[in-house]
C-alpha cells in the first residue's frame, strides 16, 4: 500500500517481487515513473487498486505490468500521465468513473498497445477525454451514460472493433473525427436531444460505413452535416419528435434511397440532402413550410415527391435538379400550381383515392393487432400491437418498434407485428420543459423503461439562474426514477445562479486568484461544484479538501461548497 503522503517513489523500488499480485496506490500527488528503471518492474501485478482521493495517476504508472487484467480509474482522477498502462498487454477491460478527466494524448496514449475490449463508463462522468479510447482496435463494447454531455476530440478514432454507438439524450457536443475510422461502426443510434452542430472537415464519423442510424424519439433538431459524406447509409428513420433538420445534415450520402420527413418537421435546412444520387423518392409532411436552398440538389434520380402540405412550403433556389412527379393531398393541386413548384414539377398529381393499410400478427396465439382500413392519402393513422399474457411485442416487420405507432398514409402498406415470449416491458413518457427559453433550456426528456434511473438538466442562459423544478425540487441535475408519465418544467430568473445565502461563514481557502491548486480551511469537504459566469456547472469535485482548476480557462468562477453542516459560496479568480 502505496500512503497519500508519498510524492517520488525510486527507480526499480520494487522490481523482482515476484509474489506481489496487489498494489493499492493513494498518494494524491505522486511523480511520474520512469519506463526504463520501473518501480514494479517484473511484479505480477494483477489488480491495483487507486485511492478515492488520487487526482492525477503518474506518467508510466502501470507500463509493461502485463499480468494487469481490469482497472478502476475514480471519480477523483482529473489526469492520467503519458503511457500510464502501456503495454499491459493483459488488460481487457477498464471501468472509467473520472467526473471531469482531462485530454489525453494521441502520442503517448495512457492505454497504447492495451487489448481493451470492453469500457464501462460511470454514470457520473460528465466528459470523455479527447483521445480516450484513440486507437483501441480491440475495443467492442462501449456504453456511454446519460451524464455525458461532451465526447472529446478523436476519442474513438479507429476503434475498428465498434460496429454500433448509442449518443445518449444528454450529449450536447461531439468532438473533431470522435469516430474516424470506426471501420466496423455500422449502426448509430442518435438520442442526443440538444446536440450542436457537426462540421464537415472534421465530421465524427468520417471513413465509417455507417447503415442504420435510429433517432430517439425525443430528438427535436437533426444538426448540420449530421450524416454528411455517409455513403453507405441505406435506412434512416426520422421521428415526429423532430421540428428541424440541419443544413447538410444528409448531403452525399449516396446510398440513400427514399427518405420521410414526418409531420413534425418545420423546416429542412440549405442542401440537407443534396447530392443524394440514390434517392427516388421523398415523402414531406404537412407541417413544413420552407424548404431551403439546394435542399435536394444533385438527387438527379428522384423522380417521386410527395408533399402532404395544405399551402405549398416556400422554396430556396436551385432546391430540385431534375423534373418529376410531384403529389399532392385531394384539394391542394391548385395552389401548387401557381407557386414557385411549378418550376420543378411538370406533372403534378392530386391523390383522392383511399389507400389500404393492412396490419396483421406473426402469431396471433402470442398477439393481436389493430388499424387495418381504408384511409385518405395522407391521414395519420394508428396501429396498435397487443401482446397475449406471457408475452410482448418485439417490432413491426419495417424494423419499428413504436407501439402504438402512427404512421402517414401515402400508399397501400402492410405492417406485421411480431412477438416473443416474456412479460411486457412498460415504458413512460418523461417530458422536461423550460418555463422560460429566453432564460434557459432544459434536456433529459424521453421514453424510458419504468424503473429507469435518468438525469433532467436545466441550463440557464446568460445574466439567468435556475431557480426550481414545477414540483418544488431545487436540484440541478437531477435524477428521477420513473414510474409514470411525467412532466417537469423548469423555471429561471436574473441573477447568479447560486444560492445567496452563506451557512458557513469561517470556511475560507487559499491562495486567491489561483493558478491550480486551492486548498480549504476545513478537511470536512464533502463536494466543490465551480460554475463558470453564466452560472453553468464547469467542474465538480468530491470529497477533498484540495482541488485542482488548473484546466480551467483563466476567468472568474463561483464555488458551491457542501459539508455536512450546509452550503458555503465563494469567488475565485483563475489566473
Amino acid at each position: 500500500t502505496i500512503p497519500n503522503s508519498v510524492t517520488s517513489i525510486g527507480s526499480s523500488a520494487f522490481s523482482g517481487c515476484s509474489g506481489l499480485t496487489t498494489l493499492n496506490f493513494n498518494a494524491i500527488n505522486c511523480g511520474d515513473f520512469s519506463s526504463s528503471y520501473h518501480p514494479f518492474y517484473n511484479c505480477p501485478i494483477a489488480t491495483i487498486n487507486i485511492g478515492d482521493s488520487v487526482q492525477r495517476i503518474p506518467a508510466y504508472f502501470a507500463y509493461d505490468l502485463e499480468s494487469l487484467t481490469s482497472v478502476i480509474i475514480g471519480n477523483s482522477v482529473t489526469s492520467i500521465g503519458n503511457s500510464a498502462f502501456s503495454g499491459c498487454s493483459g488488460l481487457t477491460t477498464l471501468n472509467f468513473n473520472a467526473i471531469n478527466c482531462g485530454d489525453f494524448s494521441s502520442s503517448y496514449h495512457p492505454f497504447y498497445n492495451c487489448p481493451i475490449a470492453t469500457i464501462n463508463i460511470g454514470d457520473s462522468v460528465q466528459r470523455i477525454p479527447a483521445y480516450f479510447a484513440y486507437n483501441l482496435e480491440s475495443l467492442t463494447s462501449v456504453t456511454i451514460p446519460n451524464s455525458v454531455t461532451y465526447i472529446g476530440e478523436k476519442a474513438f478514432y479507429n476503434c475498428s472493433g465498434l460496429t454500433s454507438v448509442t449518443i445518449p439524450n444528454s450529449v450536447t457536443s461531439i468532438g473533431w473525427d470522435a469516430f474516424w475510422d470506426c471501420a466496423g461502426l455500422t449502426t448509430l443510434n442518435f438520442n442526443a436531444i440538444n446536440c450542436g452542430d457537426f462540421s464537415s472537415s472534421y465530421h465524427p464519423f468520417y471513413n465509417c460505413p455507417i447503415a442504420t442510424i435510429n433517432i430517439g424519439d425525443s430528438v427535436q433538431r437533426i444538426p448540420a452535416y449530421f450524416a454528411y459524406n455517409l455513403e453507405s447509409l441505406t435506412s434512416v428513420t426520422i421521428p415526429n419528435s423532430v421540428t428541424s433538420i440541419g443544413w447538410d445534415a444528409f448531403r452525399d450520402c449516396a446510398s440513400l434511397t427514399s427518405v420521410t420527413i414526418p409531420n413534425s418537421v418545420t423546416s429542412i435546412g440549405d442542401s440537407a440532402f443534396k447530392d443524394c444520387i440514390g434517392l427516388t423518392s421523398v415523402t414531406i409532411g404537412n407541417s413544413v413550410t420552407s424548404i431551403g436552398n439546394s435542399a435536394f440538389s444533385g438527387c438527379n434520380n428522384l423522380r417521386d415527391v410527395t408533399s402532404l402540405a395544405v399551402t405549398p412550403p416556400t422554396l430556396g433556389t436551385t432546391v430540385f435538379s431534375v423534373a418529376g412527379i410531384l403529389k399532392v393531398l385531394c384539394g391542394s393541386l391548385s395552389a401548387y400550381r401557381y407557386s414557385a413548384w411549378l418550376d420543378y414539377f411538370t406533372i403534378m398529381e392530386e391523390i383522392c383515392d383511399n389507400m389500404t393499410i393492412t396490419v396483421t400478427s406473426a402469431n396471433e396465439s402470442m398477439g393481436t393487432v389493430s388499424g387495418s382500413g381504408e384511409y385518405a392519402f395522407g391521414t395519420v393513422a394508428t396501429i396498435t400491437a397487443t401482446p397475449n399474457e406471457g408475452y410482448r411485442f418485439v417490432s413491426w416487420n419495417d424494423g419499428n418498434t413504436d407501439n402504438p405507432r402512427t404512421i402517414t398514409v401515402t400508399g397501400n402498406a402492410t405492417y406485421i407485428a411480431t412477438f416473443e415470449e416474456g412479460e411486457e416491458v412498460t415504458r413512460y413518457t418523461i417530458t422536461v420543459l423550460s418555463a422560460n427559453e429566453s432564460m434557459g433550456t432544459v434536456s433529459g426528456g424521453g421514453e424510458y423503461e419504468v424503473g429507469t434511473e435518468i438525469t433532467i438538466t436545466a441550463t440557464p442562459n446568460e445574466g439567468y439562474h435556475f431557480v426550481t423544478w414545477n414540483d418544488g425540487n431545487t436540484d440541478n441535475p437531477r435524477t428521477i426514477t420513473v414510474t409514470e408519465d411525467a412532466t417537469y418544467i423548469a423555471t429561471f430568473e436574473e441573477g447568479v445562479g447560486i444560492e445567496s445565502r452563506d451557512m458557513l461563514s469561517e470556511l475560507t481557502f487559499y491562495p486567491n486568484p489561483t493558478s491550480g491548486i486551492i486548498t480549504f480551511n476545513r478537511m470536512d469537504i464533502n463536494k466543490v461544484e465551480v460554475l463558470d459566469a453564466m452560472g453553468r456547472t464547469a467542474t465538480v469535485y468530491e470529497n477533498s479538501h484540495i482541488i485542482d482548476v488548473s484546466k480551467l480557462t483563466k476567468g472568474y468562477y463561483t464555488m458551491r461548497i457542501t459539508t455536512a453542516e450546509g452550503v458555503a459560496v465563494r469567488k475565485v479568480v483563475r489566473n
